[in-house]
């Protein structure tokens, strides 16, 4: 029950934090992106968090309703990051730099990777079930506020 709230309250806090940017966000693509890769992961924890505290569900429906969000969120981040590209050597001022794609890439997308094992373990009853979902609640948690500190301050670097 607390990750359902501690999610709404921090969607709530990007939304107001992204309005204070608008303007500059708007601007660049790469940015929009990185602004709906942040709501959508916080919007899974959300809808994660939401179906676990669901009484009386079997283990079946529950694990279903895990892995498509997982599974969703997954492909709909993998084609928010596909516009995000590493700096080269000829194009110093553009892109981030590779090491924080990379970071980037594995919190965002491996949230969803740590939801879908807590799916498929809990489904075969074997493997740690829900233990996975914690993990991947605290890494979404990582990658929001990691890209709301983005487009909040480094934005004006």
């Amino acid at each position: 029950m607390g990750q359902l709230g501690a999610s709404a309250a921090l969607l709530g806090l990007v939304f107001v934090g992204l309005s204070i940017n608008l303007r500059d966000i708007v601007r660049s693509g790469i940015l929009v992106n990185r602004a709906g890769e942040t709501v959508i992961v916080l919007g899974s924890v959300l809808v994660s968090a939401t179906v676990v505290v669901i009484p009386a569900q079997s283990r079946g429906a529950l694990s279903a309703e895990l892995l498509t969000v997982a599974v969703a969120t997954f492909a709909v981040v993998w084609r928010l990051q596909r516009g995000a590209r590493a700096r080269t050597s000829e194009d110093q001022r553009s892109g981030q730099p590779r090491s924080s794609l990379i970071f980037r890439r594995a919190l965002g997308l491996g949230a969803q990777v740590l939801l879908a094992a807590g799916a498929i373990t809990l489904a075969v009853e074997a493997g740690g079930g829900l233990y996975w979902w914690p993990a991947g609640v605290l890494a979404a948690y990582v990658s929001a506020l990691t890209n709301a500190w983005v487009l909040l301050i480094e934005i004006l670097r």
